[in-house]
């Protein structure tokens, strides 16, 4: 359907031509002067794309929002792909000639348009995001039953898709195409970056992928076998024994980094065996089963085929206090960890088919062509070749306390992609890692959690300072106040944050980045 709004701006352009062509505006044979064209309001200009058609998309709505303490004035624009598939752009009055596009999360099913960088909420950006092409929770998997659009729009395309719409958007409102375009992800949103990265390569110049939940396939695997281990008889694990396990890692592994600060930020020389807190004979919770032993060996350990061939990396110990009970044990949400919601839905509305299958009952080795199959949509390869080659780059971070996705699993990413691209020198002058210690799964935990990433990748991009030069600050903030109450160096792996002996422990002034 051809723009109406294009039309019209042709034809007000024309307007001048024709009078002078004509003769028409003076009598004494000259030109007339030159009248100013009229001055449209941002508000007129936003309203007038509300019920139109932009780049096969119907646009909903269309309405300006004032300017306020947390952002500035902008257009708010929501519209519809294919009756299933939401999305949102936020058109700033103020344009900084940028977009950024925010990932989801979970199973998507709603749109979340706050991205995790602080600059992308101040900085001027057009804002985008959608809702992968489903609506409903997060959790919730039972729309992928027999459905190849959802799947496919979840899978790999919903953000090319709507990318296509929001750049034909950009150019109706401002007249000329967003001169860098970025994506910011966490999770989900971490697998959808590097989705995007492998699949269109084209669609942007820079990309920070936060905690990437790159393969479902196979994370989700672990996350069954975990579950299964919590259920064997006598191997589910408390709140208290999960709070021990966490202090005993954090008093054996805090001082490896030179401060004894409560962050374990020398993750790669933190070892820990649950058999430690064996519990010298009944059970008490003070103390491990060999039940429960067995179930925490599980979830540290890689997971490995019938072949012996890797399935997953396994987690590194950490942060089980907080993070246990919602994404393991399931204790704060119900009593079935995340980690056995979301494998669940994989394995019954993916690979099985069956909404009734007894997920407990799940053999991989079984389903193997069915997983092969689901790995073809949902998981993104290390291959960024392409991505690389048109300029792009890419920041990839990782909490070390977190309990839905592993950082290990980030590691391996990072590596693969050197195997992928031809060598780690090709894959270091476009990608560069973070882990960050201490922090949960996209944020919380007791390291710093705040960096803002998208400001870091821009000044990549656009600049050439690789954010590893950037001396770039890791905040934890207040709660209530957002006043920072703590900051750390985020240090390129495999370095992290040492203190240099002396100084206060909540300044990053007081910590240096060392691999020993």
């Amino acid at each position: 359907m051809r723009n109406p709004l294009s039309g019209a701006r042709v034809a007000l352009l024309g307007i001048p031509f024709l009078l002078v062509a004509c003769g028409g505006g003076g009598g004494d044979g000259n030109p007339p002067a030159a009248s100013a064209p009229p001055v449209v309001s941002a508000a007129d200009k936003c309203k007038a794309f509300a019920g139109t058609s932009v780049a096969g998309a119907s646009i909903n709505d269309a309405s300006l929002v004032a300017a306020s303490a947390a952002s500035a004035e902008y257009c708010k624009v929501t519209g519809t792909l294919h009756s299933t598939l939401n999305f949102e752009m936020h058109l700033p009055t103020v344009w900084n000639n940028k977009l950024l596009y925010a990932g989801g999360g979970g199973w998507d099913g709603s749109i979340n348009i706050v991205p995790s960088s602080p600059s992308g909420s101040t900085g001027g950006y057009v804002l985008v995001a959608s809702d992968g092409g489903r609506q409903g929770n997060a959790l919730d998997a039972s729309v992928f039953l027999n459905n190849s659009t959802a799947q496919a729009d979840f899978g790999y395309l919903s953000i090319h898709s709507v990318k296509e719409v929001s750049n034909e958007i950009v150019r109706q409102r401002y007249g000329t195409d967003a001169q860098f375009s970025y994506f910011e992800g966490c999770s989900n949103g971490g697998r959808e970056a590097l989705i995007q990265a492998t699949r269109f390569p084209n669609d942007f110049d820079g990309i920070v992928v936060r905690a990437p939940a790159y393969s479902f396939t196979e994370l989700f695997q672990a996350f069954v076998a975990n579950g299964k281990a919590l259920a064997a008889p006598g191997g589910q694990i408390n709140d208290a024994k999960a709070s021990l396990i966490g202090k005993t890692v954090t008093a054996q592994c805090d001082g490896l980094d030179g401060a004894a600060d409560g962050i374990v930020s020398n993750q790669a020389a933190c070892t820990f065996n649950p058999a430690v807190l064996r519990c010298a004979s009944g059970d008490a919770d003070t103390c491990l089963t060999d039940a429960q032993i067995a179930t925490a060996n599980t979830i540290y350990s890689e997971l490995k085929r019938a072949d012996s061939t890797s399935v997953y990396p396994g987690w590194g110990p950490g942060g089980e206090d907080l993070g246990w009970p919602v994404w393991v044990t399931g204790s704060a949400v119900g009593g079935t960890g995340l980690q056995f919601q979301f494998g669940s839905g994989l394995v019954k509305y993916w690979v099985t088919g069956d909404p009734a299958f007894n997920v407990l009952t799940f053999d991989p080795e079984i389903y193997t062509a069915g997983l092969r199959l689901a790995a073809t949509t949902l998981d993104a390869t290390p291959d960024l070749r392409s991505f690389f080659g048109q300029g792009g780059k890419m920041i990839l971070v990782h909490g070390t306390h977190d309990w839905a996705i592993s950082y290990k699993g980030s590691i391996k990413y990072f590596n693969d992609v050197a195997t992928a691209v031809g060598g780690a020198s090709t894959r270091d002058a476009s990608m560069e890692f973070f882990l960050q210690p201490g922090v949960q799964h996209c944020a919380g935990g007791v390291g710093p959690d705040t960096v803002d990433l998208v400001d870091a990748v821009a000044k990549w991009r656009e600049g050439g300072a690789k954010p590893s030069a950037q001396s770039i600050v890791a905040r934890k903030l207040n709660p209530t106040s957002q006043a920072t109450v703590q900051t750390r160096p985020l240090c390129k792996y495999p370095t992290f944050p040492k203190y240099k002996g002396s100084g206060d422990l909540n300044s990053a002034d007081s910590f240096t980045c060392q691999s020993s």
